[in-house]
């Protein structure tokens, strides 16, 4: 058995071939199209696995999908993406008949903490939060060492927390304004390392933005230099997404809060402000020995997606 995973998110799509073993096999990614039509997409992505199955001819093969969305897990359709412009639509079923195989599909966020929970911490935590910090925020859940995903599979849309009520408040991708993501999402960061870079021109962050193409592995490089904006953007990054996990944490008590995506891995610069807020709280005893750790593995949500699809086929 051959378990493709497919982690679909607002920038790129990756995927990940496993054995039965969990052993990776191949893996890959392509830019995600959002000018293309739902059709047009699933057969892109399609034309991936079917090229997947010519390598692996002869063995049987599973497909498991994490969406960067409100995906119902029992029925595979996406209902609502804020990064991505296919809503109600079919995507099981779709990748189904273009692919002959057995697909199952939910958030990316659930399955990257299944990944995490299963492969990379081998189920060392039972109660875990996994933060994925990317171009949108979400979140997925353990609960009692089992995957949590809600009565209609939204559970962890954390990304839609309301940070900001003022009449100010930064306009989100899913069209509300206020949301965590609109301030900690790569979106919201380009803007905020945009505009450092308008107040202090001669800056180090300047600097490597007119060098270099926009990434936020370059607001890591300002920070590490001693750049006062880009380490003032990371406090700020820590400070918003500690607040926003305050309540997350006295409502779940989990052992461990784990980073996972692209942004996490400038946690070096935003965790102590994450511990300022939780050092703050009252109530002391949900945040006294609660782990902050960041996932190292490469592509977490495409090998969860793998994984996920074949603890659904072993169910059957």
């Amino acid at each position: 058995m051959i378990s493709i995973g497919i982690d679909i998110g607002g920038t790129f799509v990756k995927f990940i071939a496993i054995n039965q073993n969990g052993k990776i096999l191949k893996n890959t990614k392509i830019p995600t199209n959002i000018k293309l039509t739902a059709q047009g997409f699933i057969k892109e992505i399609s034309s991936v696995v079917k090229e997947w199955q010519k390598d692996f001819k002869g063995d049987n093969f599973v497909i498991g999908m994490g969406v960067a969305g409100d995906t119902d897990n029992t029925k595979g359709i996406l209902h609502f993406a804020p990064n991505i412009p296919w809503h109600n639509f079919k995507i099981v079923d779709m990748l189904e008949k273009e692919t002959g195989n057995t697909c199952y599909a939910c958030n990316d966020a659930n399955v990257a903490a299944w990944g995490i929970h299963e492969y990379e911490f081998k189920k060392k935590y039972k109660n875990l939060m996994v933060i994925t910090l990317g171009t949108g925020v979400g979140c997925g859940l353990i609960v009692d060492g089992k995957l949590y995903q809600g009565f209609s599979g939204s559970a962890g849309e954390f990304g839609h927390i309301k940070v900001d009520y003022s009449k100010s408040a930064l306009k989100c991708a899913c069209g509300h304004k206020g949301c965590l993501e609109a301030y900690i999402g790569t979106k919201g960061l380009k803007k905020q390392m945009e505009k450092a870079v308008k107040l202090a021109p001669k800056s180090v962050l300047a600097k490597l933005l007119k060098e270099k193409e926009f990434a936020i592995k370059l607001l890591s490089d300002a920070a590490k230099a001693g750049d006062k904006n880009a380490l003032k953007i990371w406090h700020n990054f820590g400070y918003c997404l500690a607040v926003a996990l305050s309540d997350a944490v006295l409502l779940l008590n989990p052992e461990a809060i784990i980073l996972a995506g692209g942004v996490a891995q400038g946690s070096k610069y935003f965790t102590s402000a994450m511990r300022e807020v939780f050092d703050k709280q009252v109530i002391k005893r949900p945040f006294k020995d609660i782990k902050i750790l960041v996932s190292k593995q490469k592509d977490i949500g495409a090998l969860g997606a793998a994984l996920y699809a074949l603890s659904k086929q072993n169910e059957k």
